[in-house]
């Protein structure tokens, strides 16, 4: 008997659809088993399957489809992905929750170095002082003042506070993660998110007041008469108000900001602006400290600075 062309298209798309069923699960957001073996592999013991051959299928909550020693039953939040268990290593924020601990974060604190698993130390261990089991500012602070590393060697260095995933350091230190991790670093841009950083600051030469002065750059903008200390008032605001109590408005911890890391700020029409470049690989902490304390002999003398003027805007025609 010939068939026609169309039921040998069905007959062709059933046995299609047959081959392919047995492969597909009940629920479509199921990620592939992985590292479980490919096309062809056994399948894992105690997963049920087709109700022949006598035995009784078995509870999903008690199976272990993808072989990784833990079953729902046991806190295996994703049994079909071999990665993904109560006793996997959590990583960074990579939107998997590893250790099924409901959080995409770290539970420990760590100091990271570039050596082997081993090196990883608790840092509340390190650097917790009141023993309240958290790492507050101020005993980071601390610690970076020592060294701009827990576990590596480094000179002093300061904080950097970030605010958002925006800014990067390009120097040797720490920093620690809003989502309660704290690495060291000794490459550009390492830390560039959410968090603290300790920037380690340079060499120390021992450089008084006016040398640092001098050789971190100041006498670029803020030079001025013997005895006084330019200040470059933002546009919009009134020099003589903006001048009065100058230093005494600052405190030593925002001049050390200011020096090591420069000042952004935003002009009135929510233009951003950069006041200067920063001095943390010129200077050293101690050195950025001895210029605080020679800057605050000087009387400030206000320079108002202006935005230029728009750039026209590019014509793409020939």
């Amino acid at each position: 008997m010939t068939q026609s062309p169309g039921s040998t298209l069905l007959a062709l798309a059933l046995a299609s659809f047959a081959a392919f069923a047995p492969a597909c699960g009940d629920d479509d957001s199921v990620n592939p088993i992985s590292g479980t073996g490919g096309a062809g592999g056994e399948e894992p013991a105690g997963t049920g399957g087709s109700d022949t051959g006598g035995g009784e299928p078995v509870d999903d909550e008690d199976s272990d489809h993808d072989r990784d020693g833990f079953t729902p039953r046991e806190g295996d939040c994703d049994d079909f992905n071999n990665t993904v268990h109560p006793d996997a290593e959590e990583r960074n924020l990579d939107n998997v929750d590893s250790n099924c601990d409901e959080s995409d974060a770290p539970v420990t604190t760590l100091v990271w170095s570039a050596g082997p698993e081993d090196d990883l130390v608790d840092a509340i261990d390190v650097m917790d002082e009141d023993g309240d089991g958290q790492i507050s500012l101020e005993e980071f602070a601390a610690a970076c003042a020592e060294s701009a590393m827990l576990s590596g060697t480094a000179r002093p260095g300061l904080v950097q506070v970030h605010a958002s995933c925006a800014g990067t350091n390009s120097c040797r230190g720490m920093v620690y993660q809003t989502w309660n991790e704290l690495y060291e670093h000794a490459c550009r841009a390492m830390n560039s998110c959410e968090g603290w950083s300790c920037v380690e600051t340079a060499e120390d030469q021992d450089r008084d007041g006016p040398a640092a002065f001098g050789d971190g750059g100041c006498t670029h903008c803020h030079s001025g008469p013997a005895g006084t200390f330019g200040v470059k008032v933002p546009p919009g605001e009134d020099v003589e108000a903006f001048v009065a109590g100058f230093w005494e408005r600052r405190s030593d911890t925002y001049l050390q900001s200011i020096i090591a890391f420069g000042i952004d700020g935003v002009a009135a029409e929510g233009i951003a602006y950069s006041n200067m470049p920063g001095a943390y690989h010129l200077l050293s902490r101690a050195e950025i400290d001895t210029l605080i304390a020679y800057l605050r002999t000087l009387t400030p003398e206000g320079h108002p600075f202006e935005q230029l003027p728009a750039a026209e805007p590019i014509d793409p025609s020939p």
